[in-house]
């Protein structure tokens, strides 16, 4: 297998950009179903590298459509480099066409290998938009979409003019695998998609998802096979996660929408409808029979954090007077980045740990209420459908689930977080008023009285 990284013999079209970043990263023709590869046939296929290493036979070449001619090709460059840097998004092509030597398939994109010696004439469309993205002839390449969210492919293989391959992209009866990133309220917003797209196109679905996650899948969706290796007869992947800045892997910048919608743009042109939310249910029968609460002041970054002064020591004297237990249920005790620390608060009991999200997710279910901040709990407590109040100045109300009981404060400045004119790394680091004492107001300033009365909204709303 070569592992060179030569340059393609030909050059680019018009039609098509050329990007070569670090080399690491079964069809017939439309008539004719899917020439599926046996795990006998697998078995002998090129195996999987330990470490990253270009697992293609021929040097790899990266193109892409119009709408990715806006950015910068050192910067796609590395984009497309980091994305291929493991070995499920950077594994072997063995999915086999009925031209001898030429392997072909979906995952993250289409992949296509044309071997040396005989030069073929390649066309690729996207026929659902009737857009061209490839029109050349090669040989010895590695082909490889930039595009890794869902696409209507349509391929056509030439030689000497005559049409040797035709075929549309068409998931139905076949395997659509999904990978899931590590952020947890992401990925509940993102599971009910493998449903809905299984229905939509009556295909077999699997998915890779995080160590952490895997009880919680198999749970709540046991008809789901999980697999940390891309499955033998896999014939389209997609990366499922919230995808800021990432502009090969979705259609739009998830900050720029609800994150219950961010799916969308990746399975964007796809016959997919509107996806439910997923409800959870608790597994384990309840353990502490006094009232309670559940709270969480942490979340990925400290900059979604409620900075009041005292404000948490506030709601939990309030939460005890009204009779109940306040359980923080933080993975950490304290974590510190971008300057601020944020520590459990004195009068809460100590739940903090890293134990298994079951159960946390039992824990959040015989609680009365929830109170968080924009973190991955709070999407778990939504999933339960307890009543959440989620306190965050850095996104808008409308970036998080539709909520009655969201506190944020208007009239300072908020919302960085979904203003794509702010980078992400200044809306953490709150750079417009560094060095000021207006510098993440947004938090600092949602008072606790505005806590107190959701607090009071919920429980006569849990009386009704």
């Amino acid at each position: 297998m070569s592992k060179k990284h030569s340059k393609p013999k030909s050059k680019p079209s018009n039609k098509s950009k050329e990007l070569n970043p670090n080399q690491s990263p079964s069809i017939q023709d439309s008539k004719a179903p899917l020439q599926q590869t046996t795990p006998e046939q697998a078995q002998q296929a090129p195996a999987q590298p330990q470490s990253i290493n270009n697992p293609y036979k021929y040097p790899v070449r990266f193109f892409y459509g119009p709408s990715l001619t806006h950015i910068p090709k050192d910067i796609l460059a590395k984009i497309l480099s980091y994305f291929h840097s493991n070995n499920l998004t950077n594994s072997p092509i063995i999915g086999k066409i009925n031209i001898p030597g030429i392997s072909m398939d979906f995952n993250f994109g289409l992949r296509l290998e044309i071997p040396a010696g005989n030069k073929y004439h390649i066309k690729v469309r996207d026929y659902y938009n009737d857009v061209g993205l490839f029109d050349e002839e090669i040989e010895n390449t590695t082909l490889i979409s930039a595009e890794k969210l869902f696409v209507h492919w349509h391929v056509t293989i030439s030689q000497n003019g005559n049409v040797l391959f035709d075929y549309k992209f068409n998931p139905r009866g076949q395997r659509v695998h999904f990978i899931f990133h590590q952020a947890l309220g992401d990925n509940i917003t993102l599971f009910p998609y493998m449903d809905t797209f299984q229905k939509a196109y009556d295909c077999r679905i699997s998915c890779t998802v995080p160590p952490y996650l895997k009880e919680l899948v198999g749970t709540y969706y046991p008809h789901i096979e999980q697999t940390d290796t891309l499955p033998y007869d896999t014939y389209a992947t997609y990366y499922m996660a919230a995808c800021i800045n990432v502009p090969i892997a979705a259609n739009w910048d998830s900050r720029a929408l609800p994150l219950v919608d961010i799916g969308r743009t990746i399975l964007a042109d796809s016959k997919i409808g509107k996806v439910g939310k997923v409800v959870f249910k608790p597994t384990q029968e309840r353990t502490i029979k006094e009232p309670y609460v559940c709270i969480a002041v942490q979340a990925s970054t400290t900059a979604k954090s409620w900075m009041y002064p005292g404000g948490w020591d506030i709601v939990i004297n309030y939460l005890k007077q009204r009779g109940y237990r306040v359980l923080c249920i933080d993975k950490e005790r304290e974590c510190t980045n971008y300057g601020n620390t944020v520590t459990m608060p004195a009068g809460a009991e100590d739940f903090t740990g890293d134990i298994p999200l079951m159960n946390r997710v039992n824990m959040l279910a015989y609680a009365d209420f929830f109170i968080g901040v924009g973190s991955g709990l709070s999407w778990v407590a939504w999933s339960l459908d307890i009543p959440v109040i989620m306190i965050s100045g850095i996104s808008e109300p409308w970036a998080e689930f539709e909520n009655p009981y969201r506190v944020i404060n208007n009239m300072v400045c908020h919302g960085c977080f979904n203003d794509l004119r702010v980078d992400l790394a200044e809306c953490y680091n709150c750079k417009r008023y560094e060095n000021t004492n207006r510098r993440f107001e947004c938090s600092k300033r949602i008072s606790p009285q505005r806590v107190l009365e959701k607090i009071d909204q919920v429980i006569a709303d849990l009386h009704k």
